[in-house]
């Protein structure tokens, strides 16, 4: 009877465990990790602790990535807490992990700082890197790559050069396209008969060895503070190292 008794507590106790949200476990912290920087002793890689503030004097800005992968650009003169900071926004540990190594190995800065601030400056954000782009797929794409749907797409080369043939395979329509680079052009068309759509395709150069990649078309854009978490959520790697590359230079 006891035995009974008891084993009805365990059961209700574990049911009332389970009912808790997983999110009152544990709560996020509110760090920022710092992407790009012309503050004095805030280096790209810094991450800024919560329960801390931050000073930005006059003609100082800083780039930040918030926990949920949310981009900001802070300017001084400005002094606010952490805490303020993505409020209320899901915390995203791959995004963050995933940043924090590469800004971090561009940077070369691993050191925990004071914290940061939301931006009341305008939302005019800095423009990414050059090798950013919704439109282009590089001759050495792999992986995943993200580009605006509906779009005139382009395959570059990283440097122009003399008239170069390419072919373009739909793996799973087992369709195949060709198109060219023009003597001295960076770039070429994407070929008009082969439709973009989300899939695996395999690019074939002239003298140079196969690639795959698989597209993902992307609807609307996202506003630039959301880029980063829109390539990250589609795996596109490579363009998300670009764009904070573009984020990192900017705030030099």
């Amino acid at each position: 009877m006891r035995r009974a008794r008891f084993a009805r507590m365990l059961a209700t106790a574990g049911l009332a465990l389970a009912l808790v949200p997983v999110g009152l476990a544990r709560p996020a912290l509110a760090e920022i990790i710092v992407i790009g920087s012309n503050a004095p002793g805030l280096k790209p890689g810094t991450v800024l602790a919560d329960g801390k503030t931050l000073d930005l004097p006059a003609g100082a800005s800083v780039t930040v990535m918030l926990p949920s992968g949310r981009t900001e650009r802070l300017q001084g003169p400005l002094k606010r807490p952490v805490a303020e900071l993505g409020k209320g926004e899901k915390a995203d540990k791959g995004l963050w992990d995933s940043v924090a190594k590469y800004v971090q190995r561009q940077g070369g800065s691993s050191e925990s700082a004071i914290g940061a601030v939301r931006s009341i400056a305008p939302k005019s954000a800095p423009p990414a890197a050059a090798g950013f782009s919704w439109r282009q797929i590089p001759v050495d794409a792999d992986g995943d790559v993200c580009v605006e749907k509906g779009a005139s797409l382009e395959i570059a080369r990283a440097a122009t050069g003399k008239g170069t043939r390419f072919t373009i395979v739909d793996v799973q329509a087992q369709k195949r396209a060709e198109a060219q680079f023009a003597q001295g052009s960076a770039t070429a068309p994407w070929p008009a008969d082969l439709e973009p759509k989300v899939g695996a395709y395999a690019l074939v150069v002239e003298n140079a060895p196969m690639r795959q990649f698989r597209l993902r078309l992307v609807s609307p854009l996202p506003d630039r503070d959301e880029t980063l978490r829109v390539l990250h959520g589609q795996r596109c790697q490579k363009q998300a190292e670009a764009w904070l590359a573009g984020l990192m230079k900017a705030a030099q």
